[in-house]
């Protein structure tokens, strides 16, 4: 079996490093929720749940500052871009 492709290949966007930290640090804070939520469903004990939900709260909140963070960047990395192009 033989299979052509017959679409040119386009070009991702190249990525800044700042903006690659970003998904990757964004990826680790997924992970670490995902992680937190499994922590806090098989908790046993009031303290386990105690630290779970602590845990779960600051994985949360951590995933939202980078998540705001990630806006910010790629909003004025546009704009700067934009106004670059303009000049």
């Amino acid at each position: 079996m033989v299979v052509v492709w017959n679409k040119k290949r386009e070009s991702a966007p190249v990525q800044s490093i700042e903006q690659q930290r970003l998904v990757a640090d964004i990826r680790k804070a997924e992970h670490e929720r995902s992680v937190a939520e499994w922590r806090f469903h098989y908790a046993l004990g009031e303290d386990q749940v105690d630290y779970a939900i602590y845990c779960l709260e600051a994985a949360e909140k951590k995933l939202s500052m980078l998540h705001k963070q990630a806006k910010w960047h790629w909003n004025n990395v546009s704009v700067i871009k934009e106004s670059e192009g303009a000049g």
